[in-house]
């Protein structure tokens, strides 16, 4: 079986549309997706739209740009305890009022985490591994299988598939996987979007990494002209443009 893998498409719809467009190429069976569908871009609710109609085939769960819609949006975030500030408060809030009903419910629908089990291999797909107290554990991008090894030390599982962190990494030891595919939607400097392919086919796991090209301008075109709150910053950090 084939599963395209993919993680942080934060409201880029070019860069979505062109990992489909590759995944239809390849003919995958199923589409994993780790959160954060909405956030930081400009289109989030065609972005929630076109998984919306990968629905059959489709297995998301919540990120934390998620979580800030149905939970509201925290104090402090993610855990190294910085302040949400009035900026992205507002920013935030314009990201949740571009989104229709049907939207606002799928988002409402998504679980937190899902195991699922594929050709007697256990997947495991979250946002990102949170602790007991349902806080996301310390934010590494670039783990060791050491350190993936204790992000999930609860957790039963062959495949664990995370993102959040935004930097593609894969461990594997002793037919344990652990992959976080990169963000599909926030380029830094360039025009890519990362995503995966996974390979389940009898008992044998394989892994491969996908750059994705794509009209990145055009993102940065749409941005430009809707001069959302703290675009100015978003296009900097996210997109490496400074306006």
């Amino acid at each position: 079986m084939k599963i395209g893998i993919i993680s942080d498409i934060h409201s880029n719809v070019q860069a979505l549309k062109a990992v489909l467009k590759e995944f239809n190429k390849i003919k995958v069976d199923k589409i994993i997706c780790c959160g954060d569908i909405i956030g930081i871009g400009p289109n989030p609710e065609e972005a929630v739209q076109m998984l919306i109609k990968k629905r059959e085939c489709l297995i998301s769960v919540r990120g934390n740009h998620e979580k800030y819609f149905t939970d509201g949006l925290p104090k402090e975030v993610h855990d190294d305890k910085r302040k949400m500030s009035f900026d992205k408060i507002q920013n935030h809030k314009w990201t949740q009022s571009m989104l229709s009903e049907e939207s606002i419910k799928f988002i409402k629908e998504l679980p937190v985490e899902k195991s699922i089990e594929i050709e007697n291999k256990k997947l495991y797909i979250v946002h990102y591994p949170e602790n007991e107290e349902g806080k996301y554990k310390k934010h590494i991008k670039k783990p060791t299988i050491i350190e993936n090894q204790d992000m999930f030390d609860k957790i039963n599982a062959d495949i664990f598939i995370y993102g959040h962190t935004h930097a593609y990494s894969v461990n594997n030891m002793e037919n344990k996987w652990y992959i976080n595919p990169g963000a599909l939607g926030c380029p830094i400097s360039n025009n890519i979007a990362n995503a995966g392919i996974l390979d389940i086919n009898s008992g044998k796991v394989e892994f491969q990494h996908l750059r994705i090209e794509y009209d990145v301008e055009k993102t940065i075109e749409e941005i430009e002209k809707i001069k959302f709150p703290m675009y100015k910053e978003i296009l900097k950090i996210f997109y490496g443009k400074i306006i």
